[in-house]
């Protein structure tokens, strides 16, 4: 019981050099190739505040926005005038996801909840990538570019109220 109590620390410590942050904010290009080959390309920025406040900016192909605080999510999608309000399995945050990984090699981590292994490349202490396959057995990879610890981040930019003229979707 020991040994594992000592192994898990030190991972925990290894892993939280990488992401001891207050604030972050990157771009990312996310990639999606299912069975047949074709992709999905999709293209945005990603911010986070502590470990409970994270905003996916998505920009190409369509505007999309997704407010995560805690584990309460709302989609906004703006070209559809509609917002979706659910709740987020909290293992699945990406904070969590990345600061509960294990060193596999000299710069992959990985962790696996809910039946999805996620790959995650970082490089000098610099989040690089996040790979895995989703529930439709799509591959997905996630690279991040011009990433940024502890930058100014308004507690506003982590808030959405809804239009009253959207559609409310709830799951």
């Amino acid at each position: 019981m020991k040994v594992l109590t000592i192994s898990l620390f030190l991972t925990n410590l290894l892993v939280a050099n990488i992401l001891e942050f207050k604030t972050f904010s990157t771009d990312f290009k996310q990639i999606v190739k299912n069975k047949s080959g074709h992709e999905i390309i999709y293209k945005g920025e990603l911010r986070i505040k502590g470990n409970n406040k994270i905003l996916w900016s998505y920009k190409y192909p369509m505007i999309k926005n997704i407010y995560i605080h805690k584990n309460n999510v709302i989609i906004d999608e703006p070209e559809l005038e509609q917002a979706i309000v659910s709740r987020l399995n909290d293992d699945l945050n990406i904070v969590k996801i990345i600061s509960n990984s294990k060193k596999v090699s000299l710069n992959t981590y990985e962790n696996r909840l809910e039946n999805t292994t996620y790959t995650i490349i970082i490089e000098n202490n610099i989040l690089k990538s996040l790979h895995y396959k989703d529930e439709l057995d799509n591959k997905v990879v996630i690279l991040f570019t011009h990433f940024q610890k502890d930058v100014s981040l308004s507690d506003n930019a982590f808030i959405f109220e809804i239009p009253k003229h959207y559609d409310l979707i709830k799951r």
